[in-house]
């Protein structure tokens, strides 16, 4: 897990991000997560200590969750640190109500995982399926200008050192805050427990045409070679 979490590659590594982040939240901070990809990078890599509070939607694992449980969070607890932890594809869908939390001054932290994908679904299309992906992607939006549109404050993140002094500065913005953390969209959620089937599944979409076959590959490569 320090290995995974402390990668320096370029593309920037999206568990690098939680891993860094756990150690700057506050001792009583509420960490909430969207569904996707994202819910692995929180789950695994932070590392939640006695007075924190972490919520995600497991369950149901709906979508866009991320927005609405971090706003309800700050209206509850005023004065506690609340940060969210979301991908590009789940907070599209409610970043509007990043205006509601601009309108109510509501200090809440969105760091916004880009991978320019709905990652769990393209993952699962590969592995679970053994098909290429399929309608998965989507447009490119500046998560930054919206921020400033919106009334708030936003901050960029590309590479590795910029990771901590960037979250250790937007940590400290007294207004709604939206980090957007440009990562690696090839680098896979890897499952607790690998299954055969797995394997086999996630070969046949790469033969059968995975239109980042090469990409992919070379990361699952160079991902086993640092661990070595």
């Amino acid at each position: 897990m320090d290995k995974r979490g402390s990668r320096t590659d370029f593309p920037l590594k999206p568990q690098v991000v939680t891993w860094i982040l756990s150690g700057l939240l506050s001792d009583d901070a509420i960490v909430v997560s969207d569904s996707g990809t994202i819910t692995t990078w929180a789950a695994r890599y932070i590392k939640i200590r006695k007075d924190q509070m972490f919520s995600l939607s497991g369950t149901l694992a709906s979508m866009a969750n991320g927005m609405s449980y971090a706003i309800g969070a700050q209206m509850a607890y005023a004065n506690r640190q609340v940060v969210a932890i979301v991908g590009d594809g789940g907070f599209t869908m409610l970043m509007g109500e990043f205006s509601t939390a601009v309108r109510y001054n509501l200090p809440i932290k969105v760091i916004v995982v880009k991978n320019g994908a709905l990652g769990t679904i393209r993952w699962e299309q590969i592995g679970f399926l053994g098909h290429p992906e399929c309608g998965v992607r989507f447009q490119d939006i500046d998560f930054v200008k919206f921020a400033e549109a919106c009334g708030g404050v936003g901050y960029k993140i590309e590479k590795y050192e910029e990771v901590k002094p960037t979250l250790e500065k937007a940590l400290q913005e007294k207004g709604p805050t939206i980090i957007e953390a440009v990562v690696d969209p090839n680098e896979p959620p890897y499952p607790a427990r690998l299954e055969l089937k797995q394997v086999e599944n996630f070969a046949k979409a790469l033969i059968k045409g995975e239109p980042n076959r090469k990409k992919i590959a070379l990361t699952l490569y160079r991902d086993k070679i640092k661990e070595l």
